[in-house]
Order: C-alpha cells, then structure tokens, then sequence
C-alpha cells in the first residue's frame, strides 16, 4: 500500500512539472564549486512526508480494530449474561414455590422491571430481568476464563426475596431436638468437591423459615434463625426481703445456624443469653439416612418429658414450661442418640446415653444416664375416628447415678430452666432452697406419662411426672432418696378461627401486619390459655438436714391464665396473670412470710 501511495505521488509530481518546462525554457542555474548538486530533491522529501502519513494511518487503523474486538467482546459478555440469567429465571420459576406457572416473559419476574446498563449505549438505562435472589452468584464457569477474570464483570442486582408460608410437615410434634425446618430431601447429588479442586457451587438465597443459602442440588443448607424474647414481670408485692423484683427481663436472646453438609449430614449451632451468661445453647450432629433411623451426637434437649422435648418453647401455649421441666427437667446434656418416626410416622421414639447433670457441658463423674421416649398418634389415618387423629399419647424415662452439684439449688415459680445463676431469682419466687453444699449423689430416676390432643382451633396437654432423686450434704454427713412427683394440665383455643394439629408455628388467618398483598389484614390471631401445674418433693430433704423446714416449702402450685395474640408467623405477645400457691408458708425475711405470690406477665417474642 505505501509503494502505491509513493508511485502515485511521483506520477503527479511529473505530469505537473513537465508543461512549465516545454513553455518557458528556464536557464540552467549557474554551478558553483563549493555547492554540490541535488537533482530530485523535491520528490524525495514529498515521498518522506507520504511516508509519514502512511505510518500514521497504519497506526490509527489498528487502533480502530483494536477498539472494534474489545467493544465486541464486551458485547458478547453483557449477551452471556443475560441469556444465562433467563435460564436461571426459567429454571427458578418452575422449582420454587409461590413461583409462576409458566417462565415469565423477556425481561420480568412476576411484573417487576430491573433496570441495568449496557456499556454499548454509551450507559442509557434499559429494562432487563431480575435474579430471583440477591446472593445468587453467576458462576466462573458461564464464561471462559478470560472473560470472567476480565476488569469490569459485573453481576446484575437482584430484585426481591420470595417469600412462602411454612411447610407443612403434618401432625407430628416439633422436636426440640430436630433441626429447625430442614427442606425436603429430594434429588440427587453431583460427585462431591475435594480438598485438592475444590468446586465453585452456585448458591441460592430466600428467606422462609429464617434466611436460607443452599446450593441449587440443596446438598449444602445453611439457614440462620434469631429468636428474641422481651418481657416485663410485675409481682403482686416484691417488697419485703424477697429477691424477684419487678422489671423488664430478656429471657432468651438466641441465634441459631443450622442445615446440612450433604444431604445425610445435618448439623446446628446456636448461642443462647438469657438469665446467665452468653454461651452455647446447643451443637451437634445428625446423621439422617433415612426418617425412621437418625442418630445425634453432641449437646441437645435430652428426651424425656413431653413439654420438653415435644414442643418448643417457641409454640407453648404459656411463657413457660410446666412446674417439674423448669425445676427438675434434665434439659439440655451432651449425649449419643438414635430416635425417628416409624408406621408412617405414627410412633416417634428416641433413646441415648446422656452425660447425667442438668444443663450440662462436661460430665464430672464416669456414669452415664439412659433415656428414653415413646409417642404414639393411634388414630393418625383413622378414617372411622377421625377426631381422634391428632391424639397423642406416649411417656419418658431417665435413669443414671448422680455425684456432682445440685443443680438447681433454688425451685422456683416462674423459672425458664433449672440454673444456679443468681440472676434467676430477682425474675422468679423461690419456694425451696437447698443448702449450698448440697450434692446429687446417688441413683436417679424420673419419668413422665403424657396425653396431647388436638382437634381444630383446641389444644389439650398433660403430663404426669415421677421419680425420686438422690441428695447429700458433705458438711452435715447425711443422705436422703428424695421422692418427687408433679403433674400439669393445660387448654389452649383460637377464639380467630385458627386450626392446629400440633404445637407449631401459627399463621393468623387475618394478621396485623402480613409480607404479601395476597393477604387480608386485621386483629391477628388470639388464643385464650389456661394451667395447672404442680410440684412436690419429699419431706426427706428436711429430715436429712439439706433444706430449712422452717424457712421454705417442699412443694407449690401454680395457676396461669391468659392470652397469646399473634400479629403474624413472627411475633407474638403472651399477656398472663400467675399464681403460685406454697404448700408451707416461706419466709423472704424475719417479718415476710408468705402463702404464695401473684404476678403479671407479658413477654413479646420474635423468632424467624
């Protein structure tokens, strides 16, 4: 291309020079000595100059080409984007409950607009899809590597969260001990990564039940859960030389982080500050190959006793648990167990071996205590009794011997769990306090027999408790085996209209305040809730020296009436009156001596 540029030049130089010649002759000039002569100098530094332009020419186009591959380039990145996020979308909406029927058309999700830029429109605003979740990640591999790793990648914003109601997992209890909501088991898995390559799996993103991640083949599950309960205690006469006081308490402030490492692998981890110091509330491991074998390993709510291992504290219809859990339950210990639904899940049953001392991270002695637990719904696929479906009827046992501190040291009305933090008694009564060196020595057995009903918008439970314990004093040299007994009735019924088969989460029919237009708004739920619950220990304590007769009482009773309203799945108000009735007077003080105490209780809790 230069040579032609160069001859061209030269033809014109030449036509242009040669009619001045033939016209006018021009003398020669005259020739010096001293100054050399440069015939054709014209032409050449007119060929130097063409050939500068050239360069210059050549430079600029390839700039040109270069721009033209990097905006084409950039071209193809935004298309791959795009098509990858319609297949995602089309994927999605066919997958996810609550989602339309059929793939939504170019450039919306269920009527929402995004809006995103394109580099080639010099950066004007056009409509494009949203992602269905706003953590979804568009994987490496969509792209080559080089274009994935190039400057400016970018993903789109998500648009919004998908929101459902809970699933519906039937009449069978909620377990203390289960897993928060696992999803369903269903696909199969790709090949596992490896330490050596670890794979990048995509990960989806909703929230319902609490904020879940998991891959797309819902092998690895992380959901992240926070219940937190706020209530104000309001006692008929805290003066006098009683320690409760009247105030606003946190009973529980707990996150929970719980799913699965692979399917069969089910793990959960939550943090627990409620009357005492911020700690783990519970850690371990379930392996789950199939419903109706499992086995646990770690530290969890022991099986023994309905009110405690069958239903939540989340779902009870009172603040809190019976008289006989909250003072002599065994809570929560670490333990190996096998438990699982069998007869299509008809019978739940778990068994293990647990460290022995209530509320426990570390055993102190080498025994070990066995519990077990029965509960059967006989009329679950009754067609003749269908009433009867969701009755349950079933019973608990813990047997092991003892030889570490007492704990609790102080019964109490009102209490959360058995516990020997100080903070525990300015928030309940203690009607029995035990000397403080006061060991459990010796064998143990409790137990438990318990009857649930449920049947349209009514709840009925009761349990009746038993057993007898061992107690020493180092000090004083004496022993007893301490007879124990107790029982608790409760009624609970939606006057909204609201349906239970079990204790679980409760959707309002009409709620306060709802997530999505697809509901009717207004008062929430209201359940109306009665108890009766009762707790006594033999007069041993005394006589063997470990307890003042003339101070405290061996046994109480409570009675509690109120409401619970619901403003949605996620918050939901106690308001309750209780009564706590001592079988002896006790004594706070030389001049307060008491039969009883009264006091009003409101607790708003969250949980999602």
């Amino acid at each position: 291309m230069s040579r032609r540029i160069v001859k061209a030049g030269l033809a014109l130089v030449a036509t242009l020079d040669a009619p001045a010649r033939s016209q006018e002759p021009t003398p020669p000039p005259a020739v010096h000595a001293d100054t050399p002569q440069r015939p054709g100098a014209s032409i050449e530094g007119l060929a130097d100059r063409l050939r500068a332009v050239e360069a210059l020419n050549e430079r600029l186009v390839e700039r040109l080409e270069r721009t033209r591959r990097e905006g084409e380039a950039e071209r193809r990145r935004h298309d791959e984007q795009m098509r990858l996020l319609l297949e995602r979308i089309e994927d999605l909406s066919t997958r996810l409950p609550g989602a339309p029927s059929r793939p939504p058309g170019p450039g919306t999700l269920d009527g929402r607009i995004s809006r995103t830029r394109r580099p080639q429109d010099g950066g004007s605003e056009v409509a494009g899809p949203v992602p269905e979740y706003e953590t979804q990640p568009i994987g490496p591999e969509a792209l080559p590597a080089e274009e994935a790793e190039a400057p400016g990648f970018l993903t789109p914003d998500a648009a919004s969260l998908l929101e459902g109601p809970p699933e519906y997992n039937g009449p069978v209890p909620e377990y203390e001990t289960q897993p928060i909501e696992p999803n369903p088991f269903r696909s199969g898995a790709p090949g596992l990564s490896t330490i050596a390559a670890p794979s990048r799996l995509p990960l989806e993103s909703h929230f319902g039940p609490g904020f879940q991640f998991q891959t797309p083949d819902e092998e690895f599950l992380l959901q992240v859960h926070v219940q937190s309960q706020i209530e104000a205690r309001v006692w008929g006469d805290p003066n006098g030389g009683a320690p409760f006081r009247d105030g606003f308490y946190l009973p529980r402030q707990r996150i929970f982080f719980n799913g699965r490492i692979t399917r069969p692998i089910e793990y959960v981890f939550s943090l627990n500050r409620g009357f005492g110091e911020l700690n783990i509330l519970e850690t371990f491991l379930n392996f789950h190959p199939d419903d109706r074998f499992q086995v646990r390993f770690g530290r969890y709510f022991t099986p023994l006793g309905y009110d405690q291992f069958a239903v939540r504290n989340l779902w009870l219809p009172t603040p809190e648990r019976s008289l006989f859990t909250t003072n002599l339950g065994t809570n929560r210990q670490v333990g190996l167990m096998g438990w699982g639904f069998l007869f299509d899940k008809r019978l739940d049953y778990a068994a293990g071996v647990f460290t022995g001392p209530r509320n426990s991270f570390e055993d102190v002695n080498n025994a070990k205590d066995f519990m077990g637990y029965l509960n059967a719904r006989p009329f679950q696929a009754s067609e003749r009794f269908p009433a009867l479906r969701n009755w349950n009827v079933g019973g608990s046992v813990s047997h092991g011997r003892q030889d570490q501190p007492a704990v609790p040291l102080a019964f109490r009305v009102g209490a959360t769990a058995p516990t020997n933090a100080p903070q525990a008694d300015l928030a309940a009564a203690p009607f029995l306090r035990l000397n403080r060196d006061v060991m459990e020595r010796g064998p143990r057995l409790l137990g438990s027999v318990h009857s649930a009903y449920f049947n349209k918008g009514l709840s009925v439970i009761g349990e009746w408790n038993y057993g007898h314990a061992g107690y020493a004093s180092p000090v004083l040299g004496t022993s007893a085996d301490v007879p124990i007994s107790g029982f608790y009735v409760t009624g609970a019924y939606f006057l909204t209209g609201e349906h239970v088969d079990r204790r679980a989460m409760v959707a309002p029919l009409r709620p306060v305040t709802a997530a999505g237009d697809d509901r009717r708004r207004g008062i929430g739920a209201w359940e109306l809730v009665g108890r009766y619950s009762r707790l006594s220990l033999g007069r041993q304590i005394f006589d063997a020296g470990l307890a003042d007769p003339e101070v405290w009482s061996s046994g109480a009773a409570t009675y509690e009436a109120g409401l619970n309203w619901y403003w949605n799945e996620h918050l939901k108000v106690y308001m309750f009156w209780l009564r706590g009735d001592f079988d002896d007077p006790v004594r706070y003080g030389a001049l307060d001596s008491r039969d009883g105490v009264d006091m009003f209780w409101m607790r708003f809790q969250l949980y999602y």
